[in-house]
């Protein structure tokens, strides 16, 4: 089965100081319909700056494409202008941040925030978008939905919020879900059920998600797929069960290493 989205030896520079620092070397990945893969590594070892250039959410300065293809439906995403690339966000590829308090707008209602994307990118009118917004927050488990869209971000919990970003992200219906380190912020509890939210609604809808992480318990419970990242080159990918019961790479063994367990007494 041919790849949903393919990224063909991507390679991304920031341009900040004397000399370009090389964010992204020759990446390559494949994305496939309905599966959940997800993209490990240290902070600083390209993972963000991967994902975030099949939107081109990079700022561009400093950012610069160096190479390589990103392909959704046999069209490259870089080339794409600006006016195309925009309908390819939110209707096939919807992103979760890490932080949904930095990334909701505080001064509108939660509600308008998630109708906003109906009626950018399906036209839908202010009526019929509010109502699909009232009826998204309750898919994503918040209660009585009609009365949280009415409140502001500053009102909600932690949870609530990032429960928000799923809706606004989901409610085009996307083909292609990126969440970029979705849980960071959440507590231990929280954490497990946006984890479990994001694999439903996967099934539901038949999203192929994309998860950045460091956290390699994440991992281990919610992927199918695995690529470990490491000074902005892939340095090992496979099924999760493969690599992390026979890692191919020093550095992915030291990764698994790196994880705390719990041992028997």
């Amino acid at each position: 089965m041919s790849p949903l989205l393919q990224i063909k030896d991507l390679s991304v520079d920031f341009r900040l100081g004397p000399g370009p620092v090389h964010a992204v070397r020759g990446v390559s990945l494949d994305l496939h319909a309905g599966e959940t893969l997800a993209v490990v590594g240290e902070s600083g070892s390209g993972k963000s700056a991967t994902l975030l250039s099949v939107l081109r959410l990079n700022p561009e300065p400093p950012c610069v494409y160096t190479g390589g293809e990103i392909r959704l439906d046999g069209r490259d995403l870089l080339a794409l202008p600006e006016k195309e690339l925009r309908s390819v966000r939110g209707n096939d590829i919807a992103m979760i941040f890490q932080d949904p308090m930095t990334s909701l707008d505080p001064l509108q209602r939660v509600g308008h925030q998630v109708a906003e994307v109906l009626r950018r990118h399906r036209g839908a009118s202010r009526a019929e978008a509010r109502e699909e917004a009232v009826r998204a927050l309750g898919e994503v488990g918040i209660p009585e939905p009609g009365r949280r869209a009415r409140q502001y971000p500053h009102e909600l919990s932690g949870g609530l919020r990032q429960r928000v970003m799923i809706a606004t992200a989901l409610v085009g219906r996307p083909r292609v879900l990126i969440a970029d380190e979705p849980t960071t912020a959440l507590d231990v509890t929280v954490q497990r059920q946006i984890l479990e939210l994001l694999d439903e609604l996967r099934e539901r809808h038949g999203m192929a998600v994309v998860l950045i992480t460091h956290d390699l318990g994440v991992v281990a419970e919610t992927a199918d797929r695995v690529v470990v990242m490491h000074h902005g080159r892939v340095v090992e990918s496979g099924h999760v069960a493969d690599v992390f019961e026979d890692p191919q790479q020093d550095y992915t063994r030291r990764l698994l290493a790196a994880t705390p367990r719990l041992e028997s007494a």
